[in-house]
């Protein structure tokens, strides 16, 4: 396991998903992008990115931010993490699985068990082995270990100030003249 890199214990240990994450927590930690707590919407500070995965999950950042989820979901998929998973099928760490799953090897779950014993003690590569529960980071470890917030639903059928009066309680003659 020693050649594999913060992303290739990160597929083996939790998959597409915990690649985007790991390149998330690198770029969190480097100060490029910023991660709303109450609204888990991911917004790029600088575009900077130290690898294809980095750059991958930079690009599908828009200038109004994107959810996290959604965010990290369309990372998973995206070639960059498919060439981590190739390059792991490569080693003979992974093989294709029932529809096209990969599934860790034996040699990838021996990989796998050392990548968490061995867990560096912060930064990217202790997300990558222990996953979210491993960010050091308390406020974005608490990000990432809950959903994204349901969007709110509108009630598009009401015009501004136009209220319905049967509902409100009030009686039609407090702002105007009452029964005789």
């Amino acid at each position: 396991m020693g050649e594999q890199g913060p992303y290739e214990i990160a597929f083996l240990t939790g998959g597409a998903v915990r690649v985007a994450q790991t390149a998330l927590v690198a770029l969190h930690e480097g100060r490029h992008v910023r991660v709303s707590r109450g609204t888990h919407r991911v917004q790029a500070v600088d575009r900077e990115a130290d690898d294809p995965v980095q750059a991958a999950l930079l690009a599908r950042v828009p200038g109004t931010g994107i959810l996290l989820g959604d965010l990290l979901r369309e990372t998973a998929a995206s070639d960059e993490v498919r060439a981590v998973a190739d390059a792991l099928k490569e080693a003979g760490l992974v093989r294709g699985g029932l529809r096209g799953a990969l599934r860790p090897t034996r040699a990838g779950r021996a990989g796998r068990r050392r990548a968490v014993e061995d867990a560096p003690p912060g930064g990217p590569g202790r997300c990558a082995a222990l996953g979210p529960d491993g960010v050091e980071d308390a406020r974005l470890r608490e990000i990432l270990l809950t959903r994204d917030p349901k969007p709110l639903k509108l009630d598009h059928g009401r015009r501004r100030g136009h209220h319905d009066l049967e509902s409100s309680n009030l009686s039609d003659t407090q702002y105007g003249p009452g029964p005789g």
